[in-house]
């Protein structure tokens, strides 16, 4: 086969994509953490953490600056890259026969990122490996690691990104959507939710203070919206447009959001039910339900987060957390482990994590 040959099945694709183990993909996005970027990332993401977006307040913070939102390396890229298409040319790949999905991240959070710091990205293209759905059938589990470094060359943070590729199913991946409680779906706008969000700020939250079991307060984002979708898209990732040859290849008129916008391509092309939202927006949630109960005086290390099921146009998601774990390294750290979730309306936990927080002792 002519290696510009159009890959069909998942075993070719999973061949290829072995071949390509271990490059270092050439693409180095690189983003500036100016006072607007923060910004804009914040509003993308429905995060307004006077933390991560107010000079004013930051410069009252422990850091004495303006810092980025941890997740703000979303903005810099998705990191989806090599688990997508490893180093397989791209073009060899399209959604017709083999659509793709964000299936996870794990992150390690290194040192913070300063006001108008420069952060570029570097992807590896890691392992693949099979594995089987009732729903799907053979997917094809694929990875990607992503270097963040700062203009200093100092390492901020690292993420294992995980892809999900499969055969076209012809169909919907179906889920459970409908609420247990109403006979109606309810609306809930989420746009002064953003506004009424009680976070512990500038009050320590002590580590003695914290039990296992102890409930964070539920973070609730309202029903999503294309308005939330559009916010994402270009406050996080940019006004980028598609090509010709882009819709061509994808069978679609509209590839904004990846061809999220796109009904139809949603439906035909990535097996959605509808619109649908971006996997990294809801880890960008999980990671601000940690963020908002920490503090300003804690800091979030890990994260590992699974996305298990779709976020579509018209679902309505609250974030929930639980304390798992509380505990001291023998390097004297002392932290705890947040198990947290976000449900649908149907009570569905579509997208999971665990965060790993460091928080001040009373006796420091």
């Amino acid at each position: 086969m002519a290696d510009s040959a159009l890959i069909t099945t998942l075993d070719e694709f999973q061949s290829e994509y072995r071949k390509g183990i271990g490059t270092v993909l050439p693409y180095r996005p690189a983003k500036q953490a100016s006072v607007d970027n923060l910004r804009r990332y914040a509003d993308g993401v429905g995060d307004y953490n006077p933390l991560f977006r107010s000079p004013e307040y930051a410069v009252t913070s422990r850091y004495e600056d303006l810092v980025a939102s941890p997740t703000f390396l979303y903005a810099i890229t998705l990191g989806v890259i090599a688990g997508e298409t490893g180093a397989i040319d791209r073009a060899r790949v399209n959604t017709q026969y083999l659509p793709v999905n964000y299936a996870g991240a794990e992150i390690d959070f290194i040192r913070p990122i300063w006001r108008d710091d420069t952060i570029t990205a570097m992807e590896t293209v890691g392992e693949t490996t099979r594995k089987t759905s009732s729903r799907i059938g053979d997917i094809n589990f694929n990875t990607g690691h992503v270097l963040f470094t700062n203009q200093r060359q100092e390492v901020v943070a690292t993420i294992k990104t995980l892809m999900a590729r499969y055969q076209n199913t012809g169909g919907t991946l179906e889920y459970a959507r409908e609420s247990k409680d109403a006979q109606v779906r309810q609306v809930i706008a989420p746009d002064p939710l953003v506004f009424e969000r009680t976070r512990q700020g500038g009050d320590k939250r002590f580590w003695e203070d914290v039990q296992e079991g102890d409930q964070l307060d539920p973070l609730q984002k309202g029903t999503y919206s294309v308005t939330e979708l559009f916010l994402f898209t270009h406050g996080v990732l940019g006004t980028g447009r598609s090509t010709r040859s882009a819709l061509a290849a994808e069978g679609s008129t509209d590839l904004g959001g990846g061809g999220r916008f796109d009904e139809e391509h949603a439906q035909k092309r990535r097996n959605m039910p509808g619109q649908f939202d971006y996997g990294p927006q809801r880890v960008c949630w999980l990671a601000q339900a940690a963020t908002d109960w920490m503090g300003d005086y804690g800091t979030l290390k890990k994260l590992h987060a699974s996305i298990r099921h779709p976020n579509v146009v018209g679902d309505t998601n609250t974030v929930y957390g639980t304390v798992s774990k509380k505990y001291e390294t023998d390097e004297g750290a002392l932290l705890v482990e947040v198990s947290i979730e976000n449900r649908n309306q149907a009570g569905l936990a579509t997208a999971y994590a665990t965060a790993t927080i460091e928080l001040p002792s009373k006796t420091a």
